[in-house]
């Protein structure tokens, strides 16, 4: 019976021991750790603030640069809105990617490249060269490949939206 009473009482023992043991391992491994790394994810409420405030004055500072960029009116560069260009019989306006035409008066024929026409997005239709243009039709330049038109008529007026160059 003694035996019995020394083998659960040193069972107890151990038992406690392992308990013990595994408690200030986890107490001491969790004062090693800092909060917010990758062994310890847990951030607190300032931290997640801060970074708000630091991403919202990114965004603003950019927002700020692209209000502060004015695009020139002249024919090199790209408009954000139609401009309306008057071109003379014989000369060429070669649109870049991406660039909108609408010829409101005159005529001109299409300069298609070998990678296609130009898109024509009113009657869904790909005009090759030297396709008689329609008027008032949205015309596509959809690569910076050396496609627009060729006007054929004197004083011709064309809406444009986008980069092109007039040759």
């Amino acid at each position: 019976m003694w035996k019995k009473v020394r083998n659960s009482k040193i069972y107890v023992a151990l038992l406690g021991a392992a308990i013990l043991f595994t408690v200030s391992t986890q107490v001491t491994k969790a004062g090693y750790l800092n909060p917010g790394t990758s062994e310890d994810p847990i951030v607190t409420q300032s931290y997640v603030e801060k970074r708000n405030e630091q991403l919202k004055y990114y965004i603003d500072q950019k927002i700020s640069e692209i209000g502060s960029t004015s695009l020139p009116s002249n024919g090199s560069q790209e408009a954000a809105t139609f401009q309306v260009i008057e071109v003379n019989k014989g000369q060429r306006v070669i649109g870049k990617g991406g660039t909108e035409m609408i010829l409101r008066s005159g005529t001109a024929k299409a300069i298609a490249s070998q990678s296609g026409g130009l898109s024509n997005l009113t009657s869904g239709k790909d005009l090759q060269s030297d396709e008689n243009v329609p008027l008032n039709h949205l015309i596509l330049i959809p690569r910076d490949d050396g496609r627009g038109l060729n006007i054929t008529w004197d004083k011709t007026f064309i809406l444009i939206k986008g980069g092109y160059e007039i040759r």
